[in-house]
């Protein structure tokens, strides 16, 4: 997913990939980290500095939020982060019913994200292939 296909979407199919997001985070698909970089590299087409600025947080705090699955950001570092997508964090406690199954169009919606999530990742230093 670019930033031009995201420009495409109505503001209610907009409103469901950040649900979809939301989600994914929720079950555990996709961490904090990684919806912070899909939405700053998707949603807004920035790099980690110009987010980070804008955000009026470091460059070292988003780069290790998006890299570190380890990070342990704070809850104001994690609003701040969310906020420009109208995102906030909050308790939430486990639904004592499964929830629905997906549809189709959920499901391509998740696909998209998780491909824009490995096309934004930078590869790590000291990896095969670097």
């Amino acid at each position: 997913m670019k930033r031009a296909d995201v420009a495409r979407l109505t503001s209610l199919e907009r409103k469901a990939l950040l649900e979809g997001l939301a989600a994914m985070v929720a079950t555990g698909e996709l961490g904090l980290g990684d919806a912070s970089r899909i939405l700053r590299s998707a949603m807004l087409g920035m790099d980690r500095k110009t987010f980070a600025q804008a955000t009026k947080l470091s460059t070292s705090v988003v780069a290790t939020l998006e890299d570190d699955p380890d990070a342990n950001p704070t809850l104001e570092t994690l609003n701040k982060v969310f906020a420009p997508f109208g995102g906030r964090v909050a308790l939430v406690f486990p639904r004592l019913e499964e929830p629905p199954p997906l549809n189709d169009a959920e499901k391509q919606r998740r696909e998209m994200l998780k491909a824009a999530l490995e096309k934004s990742r930078r590869p790590r230093r000291g990896s095969a292939g670097s």
